[in-house]
Parts: C-alpha cells; structure tokens; sequence
C-alpha cells in the first residue's frame, strides 16, 4: 500500500489533483507528503507537510536537508522505508516510498509525533507528561510495573542476602504482585523452616543411630564369636557321634558274637542235660541188675541156712555139706554186701546225673535266656545306631545352618560397617544441610503473617468444638470409645482413588459438617477445613469436596476426596502431631502448593486426631 493512504492516494489519482509536472502539488490530505527528487530537492509538499515543516511554497524546489533535519537521499535504502534523523526527538522520522527517479515522503502527523515523544518520556520513566488519552492506559501499567519493579528490587535485595524475613509497605503489600511476592516468601521461608526443623532433628538422631549401630556391630561380633564356638562345638558333638557309632557297631559285633556263642553254648546244655538222661536210664536199667543180683544173693543165703539145717540134720554125712553151705552163706552174704554198696553207689550216681542234668537244663534256659537278651540288645543297638545315625544328620544340619549364620553375623558385621560410614556421611550431609539452611533468616514468629494467625484461630477453635462434639456423642452413647477411636480400615471395593470405612464414619458424617463448613467458608482463600485421626484418615470432607463420584480417576481426585487415607508427608501427620500446632507446607497432590494448620483434638483428654485448615497465601 502506499504511504499516503488510501484516501491520500485516490486524492493523487483524482485528475484535479495529479499534474505531470515536477511543480504540480501534492494531495490536500491530513499526512504530510512531499516529493524529492533524486538529487536531494524538495519538489512539491502538500499543506500538511508545509505547516509542519514552516515551509513556504516559493522556496520549492529546495534542499530537502534544509528542512528534513539533514535528511540525505543516499540513506535511502530500497524501494520504502522509514528514516530516523539523528537525536533524541523520536518524531523526526521520515517514511519513503521510490516513486520514478525520486521518493514520495511522509512525516507523522502532529497527534502521532506528540504521542512519539510522550511514548519516549514514558521509556525514560517520566510519567508525568503523557497528556494523550491513548497513553493512560499505559501509563497505568507502566505505574504498576514501576511498583513490580521496586518490588522485585527489594526481593531481589532479601534474596541476595538471603532474608526471607520480607516486610513490605502497607500499600505494596495490598497490591496483587505484593500478595504474590509475600506469598512465596512465605511459602518458601516455611518450606526452609520445615527443612531446618528436619535437619535439626536427623542431626538429633544421627548420633543415637550412631551408637546404635555401634552396639549393633558390637553385639554382631559378639554373636559371631558365640556361632563360632557353637558351630566348633557342633562339630565336636558330630565327631563324637560318629565316634559312638562307631563303638556301637563294635558292641553289636561283639553282641552278635556273645550271641551266637550263647546259642552254641545252649545247644551243647542241651545235648549234655540229654546224654546225662541217657545214663540216668542205663543207671536205672543197672540198679534193676543190682535188685536181681540182690534178690539172688538173698535166695541163695536162704537156701544157704536150709542147706545148714538140712546137713545138721544129716550128722556127720552132711558136714562137709555144712562147709559148703557155709561157704555159699558168706559168698551170698558179700554178693547181697556189695550189691548193696553198687546200688548205693549207683543211687549217688544217678542222684548226680539228675542233678547235672537240671543243672544242663538250667544252663541251657540261662544261655537262651542270654541269647534273648543279646538279641535284644542288639536290636536295641540297632535301634540306637539308627537314632545317632539320625542324630548325626539333624547335627550335620545344624552345623551348616550355623555355618550360614556365622556367614550372615560376618555379613552383617560388614553391613554394620557400611552403615556407620554412611551414619557419619549422613551426619557432615546434615551438618550441611543445616549451615547451608542456616544461612537464611527467617521470620522469628509466623504467627507474624495474618492468615497464619487467623487460620489458627479458627483451627483451635474447630478442634475444640470437634473434640466437644465427639465427647457428647460418647457420652449420649451414640458411639462407644472403642469404635470412635478405632483404628479398622474396610476398603470400598471398585473406587479409584481408594476409599475406606470406618466404625465412625456415620456419626462424622452426622456431626462434622455444621462445625467444618463455617470454618472452610470464614475467609475466600482457605481451601479447606476438616478432621483426620492419627493415620491421615479424613472421614468427612467439605461438601466441596464431597460430591458425587464420576468413575473418572483425575475428576475424582478432587472433587470427592472424603473418607480417603492421606500419606503423604503432611496428612500423615497433622493427627498424629500433639504439638500445640503445627504449620506446614506442601505440594497438594493436585499440584497446589497450600500451607496446612493443624491443631490436636481431644475427647475426654485422650487425643484421637486433628483438626486441619488448608490454604493458600497469595
């Protein structure tokens, strides 16, 4: 498009308008236009360009530095564009546009030359001479960037010393960059106080953690010592199983031996109480003998004492009769003599077979008897071997396991070691953490910031009133003790994120919401206010934050957050806490950093959780 402008143009196309001479004027337009020609003069300028240059009509054509702030043709590069002459005034500016051998040049036009250089007073930072209409907007704006300026320059001043402790005037501070500002500092000087609170407890605990580990790697060694004389003793106690198994199966060999001598030993009782039976009999068959030769002896000494008689009788005749019966008297006599004296003799005999043979039979019982016994002992060695045998193993077995638990205390004697090195680099890691933390200075009471004391104000006074609350209900006996501080958790199957029920979540849900919404609804940026006992578990939530669940799992993650367990760093300890409060803050797990308050609630003086507020500074 050309420089003039449409209206311009269809002005230097209108017949009246356009000559084809070099002295034919330009458009009566309101942009001032000239033409120059290409040896650097003025040829023609139409009134606007006139009244603004002071220029009068017979001094054309002339020199276009003359009057153009010391314009030269040959700084006009290419077909159009805008020349600034030199100096500090930014409405000295030329647009050109090639027109032939020449250039058809405009000058702002008055308006925008004033805005131009109250444009450039504005740059400079003085705000006190825009007059035009347009520039006040921006001269607000500027206004409020010089405030954001001077804000950033005393954060800029706080940060480089490292003072968190930023104090504001009352007018920077009401303004919305002043909130912002104040804000973060708030946030981050309670994020760096929560961290030296935290530095200043593990450096607290390191050297018990310390000590403890120490008495840990003492104990190990000490351990290790004891496993080592145990596992030594084990084998000892293997060695001398084996040993006494060994001696056992000599004396089961020797048993055997004793065994089976015992049963020959019996056998030939046996055979021996047998051949004294024998003779007992032969004996008895020889007393028979002795009886006939008795009874011979005693027929032949009577028919001895007839033959006497009858040769007494015969006189002379029957004398030498007489001797001869004599003689057979005597003879009789010494048979009947000396088979009294062999049958005597046979009786004694016969009495001592009989006694040998009891005796062989009693020997005989006695070696069956130890025969028996040997075989019972010897099955009960046997039985005995197997139990060393199994003895042995079950020893054999504690033996490795002790051999696995003197590797595991030599183990943990090295884990023990690895833990003391890391102790002591936890310990200069905190002593660190704390000189680095150290370095900021902190607001000394954060009750100092407004809403810090406020939010506890109404945090004490909702922990109160839940404690008051729960304490009738006890004692009305809408719920026992033991179900108000129950500490069961029923999942409710199907709910992402997860849910859970509890023995008090009816009469929470019944009691709490009078004494939670006025509180969540006392000042606009306090975002919530509700109860949790010791493990985060919040039974009832705001309404806000109650409604009715959709099935999808990032809707839900905020709009219903009640009866859920919070685990994280801060809803895990704002009803475990019995400080007498507890700022804190966090990351929400909706990506909201919000500084939480909590105060401890007490029933009947036992403390069963807390009362949270959270919300945000800027």
């Amino acid at each position: 498009m050309s420089i003039i402008g449409t209206e311009a143009a269809a002005a230097v196309e209108t017949p009246d308008a356009v000559a084809t001479s070099s002295s034919v004027g330009l458009p009566d337009a309101p942009v001032a236009l000239l033409r120059l020609a290409g040896d650097g003069r003025l040829l023609a300028a139409n009134r606007a360009a006139r009244d603004l240059l002071g220029l009068e009509p017979e001094r054309l054509p002339a020199a276009a530095g003359d009057f153009l702030w010391g314009l030269d043709p040959a700084a006009l590069a290419g077909e159009e564009g805008v020349w600034a002459a030199p100096g500090d005034d930014p409405a000295r500016r030329v647009r050109y546009q090639r027109e032939g051998d020449g250039w058809l040049l405009s000058l702002p036009h008055a308006e925008t030359a004033a805005l131009l250089r109250e444009s450039a007073r504005l740059a400079d930072g003085d705000l006190s001479q825009a007059t035009h209409p347009l520039l006040w907007p921006l001269v607000r704006r500027l206004a409020e960037a010089g405030g954001e300026r001077e804000l950033l320059g005393l954060a800029n001043d706080a940060l480089a010393g490292c003072d968190l402790d930023l104090e504001l005037p009352q007018q920077q501070a009401d303004t919305p960059a002043g909130r912002r500002l104040l804000a973060g500092f708030g946030n981050l000087a309670e994020a760096i106080r929560q961290a030296v609170a935290l530095s200043a407890r593990i450096a607290a605990e390191v050297p018990k953690v310390v000590g403890e580990n120490d008495d840990l790697a003492r104990q190990s060694q000490a351990q290790a010592q004891a496993l080592e004389s145990v596992l030594a003793a084990t084998r000892r106690l293997l060695q001398d199983l084996q040993d006494v198994r060994g001696e056992l199966d000599e004396v089961r060999a020797a048993a055997g031996r004793a065994d089976e001598d015992a049963r020959l030993g019996g056998e030939a009782a046996r055979a021996l109480a047998e051949a004294m039976a024998a003779v007992e009999q032969r004996s008895a068959r020889a007393g028979e003998v002795i009886e006939v030769i008795d009874s011979v002896a005693f027929q032949t000494n009577i028919l001895s004492i007839n033959a006497g008689i009858e040769a007494a009788h015969a006189g002379e005749a029957g004398r030498g009769f007489a001797v001869v019966a004599a003689e057979i008297r005597r003879l009789a006599e010494r048979a009947a003599s000396a088979a009294r004296d062999v049958r005597a003799i046979i009786g004694g005999t016969v009495e001592a077979l009989g006694q040998s043979a009891e005796s062989a039979r009693r020997t005989s019982d006695v070696l069956g008897g130890i025969g028996q016994s040997l075989g019972r002992a010897g099955a009960a060695m046997e039985s005995v071997a197997g139990r060393i045998v199994a003895q042995g193993e079950e020893v054999a077995a504690i033996d490795r396991a002790i051999a696995d638990v003197v590797a595991l205390g030599h183990s943990n004697l090295e884990h023990a070691a690895h833990v003391a090195e890391l102790s002591e680099a936890l310990g200069q890691g905190v002593a660190t953490l704390s000189d680095c933390v150290g370095l900021f200075r902190l607001p000394p009471d954060p009750m100092r910031e407004p809403r810090h004391a406020r939010v506890r104000a109404l945090a004490e006074a909702g922990a109160a009133q839940v404690g008051q609350a729960l304490a009738q209900a006890v004692a009305r006996r809408e719920i026992d003790a033991k179900a108000l501080f129950s500490r069961e958790y029923t999942p409710i199957p199907g709910v992402d994120p997860p849910k859970h029920g509890t023995a008090f979540d009816a009469l929470c849900d019944q009691l709490l919401p009078p004494l939670q919404e006025p509180l969540a609804a006392a000042e606009p940026w306090i975002v919530f206010a509700i109860s949790a006992n010791p493990d985060g578990y919040v039974p009832t939530h705001n309404l806000r934050f109650s409604q009715p669940l959709t099935g999808d799992k990032a809707r839900d993650l905020v709009g219903n957050r009640t009866k859920r367990i919070f685990s994280d760093r801060v809803g895990r300890s704002v009803g475990a806490h019995t400080d007498p409060y507890r700022l804190q803050v966090y990351r929400r797990d909706t990506g909201q950093i919000m500084f939480d308050l909590s105060v401890p609630v007490y029933v009947d003086g036992r403390h069963w959780g807390g009362f949270r507020i959270g919300y945000s500074l800027g």
